[in-house]
């Protein structure tokens, strides 16, 4: 037997299992997504430049110290900063994984920002950070946690179902 298919419209009664229908909505998206972009850009782009200063040696991962954007860093530091910028990358690139990880970032960042900042000293040898750095930690988390507390979801106005109903006749 061969199938036949045919587009029917709207108001043409058929019976349900004979026609397909075939859904098409977009992901919302939302401003917080290009914050992610950018934060993570930021992070990438300082720990890559820390790691070609320094190099990737793991046996000396906390003796060599360099400077990137004013802070001190460690090859440890870039490694770091590196991996949390290509993570929240990824954040800005996923529609709806956003905010989660913007939210788990930013809490680790302000409160790692604030560590340091208070207590640079103990993180001197090992990181290279130093007050600065706590710092530039404590102002990009705050930004990351408001901006996903804050920034709307955006739906297309075309967000209802669009489809088209086939008929298939034997």
């Amino acid at each position: 037997m061969t199938r036949v298919v045919r587009t029917v419209s709207d108001g043409d009664v058929v019976a349900d299992d004979a026609v397909a229908h075939r859904s098409v909505t977009r992901a919302p998206w939302s401003p917080a997504q290009f914050v992610a972009l950018v934060i993570g850009l930021i992070f990438a782009v300082v720990g890559g430049v820390t790691l070609a200063r320094t190099g990737i040696d793991f046996t000396q991962l906390t003796e060599k110290h360099t400077t990137v954007m004013g802070m001190g860093m460690t090859p440890l530091m870039g490694m770091i900063d590196f991996v949390i910028g290509l993570l929240l990358i990824g954040a800005g690139a996923v529609p709806g994984a956003g905010r989660g990880t913007m939210t788990f970032f930013g809490v680790l960042m302000l409160g790692f920002g604030i560590i340091v900042a208070i207590q640079p000293s103990s993180f001197t040898n090992s990181l290279g950070i130093g007050t600065g750095g706590g710092w530039f930690f404590i102002i990009t988390g705050a930004i990351l946690i408001l901006s996903a507390m804050l920034a709307p979801v955006i739906f297309d106005s075309d967000r209802q179902t669009v489809g088209r109903r086939t008929e298939y006749v034997d």
